[in-house]
C-alpha cells in the first residue's frame, strides 16, 4: 500500500502489541481480532501463525495496508484492557507513525460495508474486468497499475483512501467509488451514489468533484469498443536459450490492460499452448468477458515472428483444435515496441491507416532482393503505404541481419504480411490481393475466415495460404504502458 514503514518502525508496534497482556495469547488476540474486523466492515487478509512474534507481525502488516485499522485497534484495546501503561504506549507509537486517515471511522465502515453485500450479490465477471478501467481513472496515469495481487474491492479502497487527492482537490477514493456507483445493481448503487454525496458534502468538494465529474463524462463520451484482446508477450530468457518469459494481460478496446500471468520461470515454446488453454478455458476474466469477440495477440521477439502460434491447439471439453479457427490471432513486433525512436512513424502510419483503411495502397515484394534496402525503407517511411506484403518468410532472424521484413518494421509499417513456406510469385500475387482489398481495420477477421476455409475447403489441401500465412497488425494506439515512454507534463 502507499503507507509503508521501515522494519524497525514495524518491530516497535510488534513490540508494543506484545507488551499488553492480552494480546500475549492466541485467543485473546482473536477476541481483539473478530472485534477489528466488525468495526472496519470487513475482515483482514491475515495468515495465522504459531509463533506468536511472527502472528503479531502479520497482525502490524494488516494495520498499515488498512487505513484506520491501527487508530481502530488502540480504541477497541482501550476498551477491553483500560489506559494501562501498555496501551498507552502503543497508542502513542500509533499516533507518530500512523497518520490519522481522512475518512471518518462510520462512513469508512459504512462504505466497505456496502462492498461486502457488493460481492457477495452483485459482483459479476464483467465488473471485475473494469477494475484497472475504474483505477485508472481515479488515479490519473502518474500512479502504477493496479496490483495484480490485489483480488478484493476492500483492497483496491483501502489503497486508494491513501493516495493523495489530485490537482482538483478530489480524492481519487470519491472518483472510484462514484465510478463504482455506475456498474453496481440496483441494490447498492444508489448507497454508493449517497455516500459519495455524503463526503462531497462534508469535505466541501461540490465545485471540484462536479467539474471532475463533467471532465470523466467528456472524456467518455465516445462509445467504448467492444472488442477484447487476449494480449501473450514473449520475451527471450537472458540465461536458457529457446526459452521465454511469458507474460499475458487482458484489455478491453483501449482501456488500461489487466495482468492475467507474468511467468518467473522461462518456458519452452512447447508449454505456450497449454499456458493458452488455461487462459481460454479457465481464467474468469478471459471467459466472463462482456463482448463475445476475442482477438489473440502475441507479442514477439524478431526470431519468433514467423513462428506459426495460430496453429498452436487447445482442448475444449475433450475436442481439440487450432486457435487460428476459433479466434483472430495476429503478431506484435516486441522490438519495436522497446525501440521508441519508431514510435513516431509507426504511430503516423496507423492513424493514417485508420482514415484510410480501403482501398489501401499495398507494398508488394515477391522475392527476396526485389528492392535496395535503403530504396524499401524510404518508400515505406512515408504515411502510404502502410501495409507490407511478402511472398517469403523472414530471413535474417537468426544472425540478426536486416531483411525487408526487419525493415517494414522499423518504418514504422502497422500491417506486415507474409507467407511462412515461400510462394509461387504471381500466385501470392492474387491471393493476398483478394485479402486485402476490403477494410483493413477487419483484416484479422479476414484471415481468421481464411483459415477456416484452408481446414473446410479440401481442393488446395496442405498448400492452402490461410495455413501458412503470418499477419503482423500492430496498433499503435494500444503500445503496452511498458513500453511507452513517459511524456513530461504540460
Amino acid at each position: 500500500m502507499v503507507t509503508s514503514l521501515n522494519v524497525d518502525d514495524q518491530r516497535r508496534l510488534v513490540e508494543a502489541i506484545r507488551r499488553i497482556e492480552g494480546m500475549r495469547g492466541r485467543r485473546g488476540r482473536t477476541l481483539v481480532l473478530s472485534a477489528l474486523e466488525r468495526d472496519l466492515g470487513h475482515p483482514l487478509p491475515l495468515v495465522h501463525h504459531d509463533q506468536e512474534v511472527l502472528d503479531v507481525w502479520g497482525l502490524v502488516d494488516a494495520l498499515v495496508d488498512y487505513p484506520g485499522a491501527a487508530q481502530s485497534l488502540v480504541r477497541i484495546l482501550e476498551a477491553l484492557y483500560g489506559n494501562g501503561l501498555s496501551v498507552r504506549e502503543f497508542g502513542d507509537i500509533v499516533e507518530e507513525l500512523l497518520p490519522e486517515p481522512w475518512l471518518d471511522r462510520v462512513e469508512r465502515r459504512v462504505l466497505h460495508q456496502l462492498i461486502t453485500l457488493l460481492e457477495r450479490g452483485e459482483l459479476g465477471f464483467s465488473l471485475l474486468s473494469r477494475f484497472p478501467l475504474l483505477y485508472r481513472r481515479a488515479v490519473g496515469p502518474a500512479w502504477p497499475l493496479l496490483d495484480r495481487e490485489i483480488h478484493s474491492l476492500h483492497d483496491v479502497v483501502a489503497l486508494l483512501e491513501e493516495i493523495p487527492e489530485g490537482g482538483d482537490g478530489v480524492p481519487p477514493l470519491l472518483v472510484f467509488v462514484d465510478d463504482l456507483a455506475e456498474y453496481a445493481g440496483p441494490r447498492t448503487g444508489p448507497h454508493f451514489r449517497a455516500w459519495v454525496r455524503r463526503q462531497v458534502e462534508s469535505q466541501g468538494l461540490d465545485g471540484p468533484f462536479l467539474q471532475n465529474r463533467r471532465t470523466s463524462v467528456e472524456t467518455r463520451s465516445e462509445p467504448e469498443s467492444s472488442e477484447t484482446y487476449l494480449i501473450i508477450e514473449c520475451a527471450p530468457d537472458a540465461l536458457e536459450p529457446d526459452h521465454y518469459l511469458v507474460t499475458a494481460w487482458l484489455q478491453v478496446g483501449h482501456e488500461p490492460g489487466s495482468t492475467l500471468r507474468c511467468e518467473d520461470e522461462a518456458l519452452p515454446l512447447s508449454r505456450i499452448p497449454e499456458l493458452l488453454e488455461r487462459l481460454l478455458t479457465l481464467e474468469s476474466s478471459v471467459v466472463g468477458r462482456r463482448g463475445r469477440d476475442l482477438t489473440i495477440e502475441f507479442v514477439l521477439p524478431r526470431p519468433l515472428l514467423d513462428h506459426p502460434f495460430e496453429q498452436s491447439k487447445i482442448k475444449i471439453a475433450g475436442f481439440e483444435h487450432r486457435i487460428g479457427i476459433k479466434y483472430p490471432v495476429v503478431v506484435r513486433s516486441l522490438d519495436r515496441m522497446r525501440l521508441a525512436e519508431t514510435h513516431h512513424g509507426w504511430r503516423h502510419k496507423w492513424a493514417w491507416l485508420r482514415g484510410n483503411a480501403v482501398d489501401t495502397p499495398v507494398c508488394l515484394v515477391t522475392r527476396r532482393g526485389e528492392y535496395d534496402q535503403e530504396d524499401l525503407y524510404s518508400k515505406l517511411s512515408e504515411a502510404s503505404p502502410a501495409v507490407l506484403a511478402l511472398a517469403y518468410p523472414p530471413w535474417g532472424g537468426e544472425n540478426e541481419e536486416p531483411d525487408e521484413h526487419w525493415v517494414g518494421l522499423l518504418a514504422g509499417t502497422p500491417v506486415i504480411a507474409w507467407c511462412r513456406d515461400g510462394r509461387d510469385p504471381g500466385q501470392f500475387a492474387r491471393e493476398v490481393k483478394d485479402l486485402l482489398a476490403a477494410d483493413l481495420m477487419k483484416l484479422p477477421r479476414r484471415t481468421m475466415e481464411l483459415r477456416r476455409q484452408a481446414l473446410s475447403d479440401g481442393r488446395e489441401g496442405p498448400g492452402h495460404l490461410g495455413l501458412h500465412l503470418t499477419l503482423v497488425f500492430d496498433d499503435a494506439d494500444r503500445i503496452p504502458e511498458p513500453y511507452v515512454r513517459l511524456r513530461p507534463p504540460a
